[in-house]
């Protein structure tokens, strides 16, 4: 094994256990707590204000750290010159969500959200602050300082989360969660990066790289949409209940695929963009990374859908119950976007950034017309279908241009695929029948979704 497969096997094992390990401390301990305590209209409530947040983290540093990452030798100037622009955004964007949030209150006609868009608007500024040294550390294979700094935000966050609610801050608890979990993160990354940064600035460094950028901004910007349009539809119109029951659903969806997806590709990007040129070499590490996600996403999320009623009652409680049918569904659109998302570093490593726009381009399409019919309808669970059909529609063209563009046949993809299809089958028609066949009234709630 060469030492670039080492690092990247080892960076991706590193990422994706300390992953494992944070979704795992905070979706059978922080998240159960906090939702026996917190209302589903309080957990809403901070979705509209992070959906309007997150917009602005769209324009963070216009795609410069990904650049850094896959730029061959980046020079201090570079360095620098990205780290001042992206502090300077920073700032410009904090100061925007701040005097803006009285819109967000009027457009989801809920008073409190303004209080929590001000407050949560600092996170734009850590965020960016953070964005440099995450490169420098990320390009450097420092993986285990990277994994120890998100924990470490992750850990005290929560901590903080929890004795917040327990003395009656409410909604707030959850605001502090995100403001402590990022000033963590941002101070800890200045410490521990090697950076050269100085006190100057280069314009001219950041036009070499600002096509590339501007691609992956544009592409992170339709991302948004297609992400957070069904957000906006449902506290527009079904109100902060009904968001905080969704937002739950497809956090719990999340898990695999920030996990297990997000943790390989943010190892993977920097050693597919050191071979970005040998398509032989990238076909395989594409068909070996997706047969491996494959192995635990199939079953996992399969298995997820089946056991969502009494997943959901024990995990967070009874009144989360409507959370469970939506999770049924929302598991196979993250099967599918977990399958899909090591392509996206693939387009990334080659440099086509303008592709990936135009993808994200015509997902949007796709996804907003989607979630247009769901909100028709008036139900969460039309608006998850209706996000299921979109995600089968447009994942298969996407795929086979991957293929092209890796000069590998659909056949063979679907072969490295084959026995995981087959595996989760067995599995799935096990544990139907056993629920079926079970006297216990949780597996007796599995049961149902065999007959």
């Amino acid at each position: 094994m060469s030492q670039l497969a080492k690092k990247t096997a080892g960076g991706a094992a590193m990422n994706i256990g300390v992953t494992v390990a944070k979704n795992v401390g905070q979706f059978l301990i922080i998240i159960p707590i906090l939702a026996r305590i917190l209302t589903p209209e309080q957990f809403g409530q901070v979705a509209m204000a992070m959906t309007f947040v997150g917009f602005f983290t769209m324009f963070n540093d216009l795609g410069i750290s990904a650049a850094l990452v896959r730029a061959e030798k980046p020079s201090a100037a570079f360095w620098s010159s990205a780290f001042w622009i992206n502090l300077a955004f920073g700032i410009s964007l904090t100061l925007l969500a701040y005097f803006t949030a009285p819109l967000v209150a009027a457009f989801f006609k809920e008073p409190v959200a303004a209080d929590l868009v001000r407050a949560l608007s600092i996170i734009l500024l850590l965020h960016c602050a953070f964005l440099v040294p995450m490169a420098w550390l990320q390009r450097n294979y420092k993986f285990q300082t990277i994994a120890i700094i998100d924990l470490s935000g992750i850990v005290l966050s929560s901590i903080a989360a929890v004795v917040l609610a327990l003395n009656g801050y409410g909604v707030w608890a959850l605001v502090w969660q995100q403001i402590i979990m990022y000033a963590v993160k941002a101070l800890a990354g200045l410490l521990a990066h090697k950076a050269p940064l100085k006190v100057t600035f280069d314009i001219e460094e950041i036009k070499q790289v600002f096509s590339f950028s501007m691609g992956l901004t544009g592409t992170a910007f339709v991302g948004f949409i297609n992400r957070n349009t069904d957000n906006l539809l449902i506290g527009r119109y079904l109100g902060a209940d009904a968001l905080g029951f969704y937002s739950r659903a497809y956090q719990v969806m999340m898990i695999p695929v920030t996990t297990l997806g997000g943790g390989l590709s943010f190892a993977l990007y920097p050693a597919l963009s050191a071979v970005n040129t040998d398509t032989a070499r990238l076909g395989r590490a594409y068909v070996r990374a997706v047969s491996m996600l494959s192995v635990i996403v199939f079953p996992m999320l399969t298995g997820l859908a089946i056991v969502a009623v009494p997943f959901i009652d024990v995990l967070f409680g009874a009144q989360w119950g409507p959370v469970a049918p939506i999770v049924q569904i929302l598991a196979f659109v993250g099967l599918l976007q977990c399958v899909g998302s090591v392509a996206n570093d693939i387009w990334k490593a080659r440099g086509r950034s303008g592709l990936l726009l135009r993808w994200a381009m015509i997902r949007t399409v796709g996804f907003v017309t989607a979630f247009s019919i769901g909100i028709y309808f008036g139900e969460l669970t039309a608006m998850a279908t209706a996000y299921l059909i979109a995600n089968i529609v447009l994942l298969v063209p996407f795929q086979l241009g991957v293929l092209k563009e890796l000069n590998l046949s659909a056949l063979r993809f679907l072969k490295s695929l084959a026995p995981q299809f087959v595996s989760t089958l067995i599995m799935s028609g096990g544990l139907l029948s056993v629920g079926a066949c079970s006297p216990s009234a949780t597996m007796r709630q599995i049961g149902q979704i065999a007959k």
